[in-house]
Formats: C-alpha cells, sequence, structure tokens
C-alpha cells in the first residue's frame, strides 16, 4: 500500500469583483502529495527523527516552512543561514531518495473563469482533483497499485473537500478509472507525523517556485522526486492549471 501525504499552500479566495491589484490574499493555490509506500515509511520516519537530533531539535520538534523561514517556534532563536542551511538539506535528504515520488499542482486563480461550476473555480477542489488523478496514474505503474490519501486534521473539517473527493473518485474524473486509491481519506496531526511536516515543506518550496521563481536550492534538490513519464515531468509529476 502507497501513502501520500497531502499539503497545500495559498488562499483559496478570490477578491470581489476580480480586482486583484492591491488584494491581500493570494494569486495562486498548490497542493503536494509526497507518495512513500508503507514498507518504507518506518524507516523513512526514523531516519528523519535522526535527522532532527543531529541537528539539534529534539525527536518531537515540529518542521513547519513558516517557522523555518521566519525563526519561530522550533526554530526561534536560529540565525538566518542556520534556518537556510537546514532547509537545503531537508530538501536534499529528500531529493536524495527513490523511496519518495513527489506530486505537485499549481493554479493561478487569476486565469480561472469563475463563470464555470464550483467543481473548476474552487481551487482546494480542482487542485485535489488534479493531485487524485496524478495519483491514480501513478499507482496504476506500480507494482502495487494500490495506495491511500493522508490530510491534515485542520482540513477535516472542510465539507468541500471530503465531499468532492469522495465524488470524483465515484463520478467526475475519467482519470480515474480503473481506480486504485482506496475510497475514504485518512487524516494525521503535522506535530506527530513526520511525512506529514515533509509535505508541508514541499509544498512551501515547491508554491515559491512555481509562483515566485525564487526557491533556488531547496527546489532544485527535490525536482528530481517529481513523477515523470521518461524525461517528461511537466503535466505528469507537476501539473500547472489552467
Amino acid at each position: 500500500m502507497h501513502m501520500m501525504f497531502v499539503d497545500e499552500s495559498g488562499d483559496p479566495g478570490y477578491p470581489r469583483g476580480g480586482r486583484w491589484r492591491g488584494w491581500g490574499g493570494s494569486t495562486h493555490f498548490a497542493r503536494v502529495g509526497v507518495i512513500i509506500h508503507g514498507w518504507r515509511w518506518k524507516a523513512w520516519h526514523e531516519r528523519l527523527t535522526s535527522f532532527k537530533r543531529s541537528r539539534g531539535l529534539p525527536r518531537d520538534a515540529e518542521i513547519k516552512a513558516s517557522d523555518i523561514r521566519r525563526g519561530k517556534a522550533a526554530f526561534s532563536g536560529w540565525h538566518r543561514s542556520r534556518r537556510d542551511r537546514f532547509m537545503e538539506e531537508l530538501m536534499t535528504l529528500v531529493g536524495g531518495t527513490e523511496d519518495i515520488t513527489l506530486l505537485g499542482v499549481v493554479i493561478d486563480k487569476q486565469l480561472v473563469d469563475t463563470t464555470k461550476s464550483d467543481r473548476l473555480v474552487k481551487p482546494e477542489v480542482r487542485s485535489l482533483e488534479l493531485l487524485l488523478e496524478r495519483y491514480n496514474g501513478f499507482l496504476h505503474e506500480q507494482r502495487d497499485k494500490s495506495g491511500i490519501v493522508i490530510l491534515d486534521p485542520t482540513k477535516e473539517k472542510s465539507d468541500d473537500n471530503l465531499r468532492y473527493f469522495q465524488s470524483f473518485l465515484l463520478d467526475q474524473s475519467a482519470h480515474l478509472d480503473p481506480l486504485h486509491i482506496v475510497e475514504g481519506t485518512f487524516f494525521a496531526k503535522s506535530h506527530t507525523s513526520n511525512l506529514m511536516q515533509i509535505a508541508d515543506v514541499c509544498t512551501n518550496v515547491f508554491y515559491r517556485q512555481m509562483v515566485h521563481g525564487k526557491s533556488g536550492g531547496p527546489f532544485k534538490a527535490i525536482h528530481k522526486r517529481f513523477w515523470r513519464r521518461g524525461t517528461r515531468v511537466q503535466g505528469v509529476g507537476i501539473k500547472k492549471w489552467p
């Protein structure tokens, strides 16, 4: 059984009247899925715990990209160069293993036709569908073709995500046939899940690169982990929409 840990970056809202200039929200919305097979999960959990300890963090420290960048929580008191080095070394760890596969979806909300149905307008819904399509395609090419999806429990309260998740699996997407994803969504609290923490950081790095083009070394380190067919990654492991 494969496991895909999913996180998001950006907000799903739109400015009133389509007035983007001066709006305080994000222009983009992104999701990243971190895929690992269940047989390899325990070894990776232990590897990440060791990574934390070797860099002066307790085993139960929560790694969040926003904390690394701002020097908050577990990274309080760390100078900028130390935090930058931690980020790059963490992404190098992820990028250096074939145990992990990444999927990324980014939506430019400025280009979305907001007259369409909710399924195509709401970025939290559309991004999930696009991510699931790619996950299902990935699973189809594996020896073990089954997989589950794991979200942060803060998303559990989102009726749209859960309702549309079920709807996509059963009805909406022609790209989910044959279906390999186990029906239903599972949840793991970020502070108790090393892989969910990795999803948080990878999503932040992916978003900054796709939207601002300035993730530099961290994104270069993980780029090779995005799923591809042959040498093609665009439209496969990385999807830009619309």
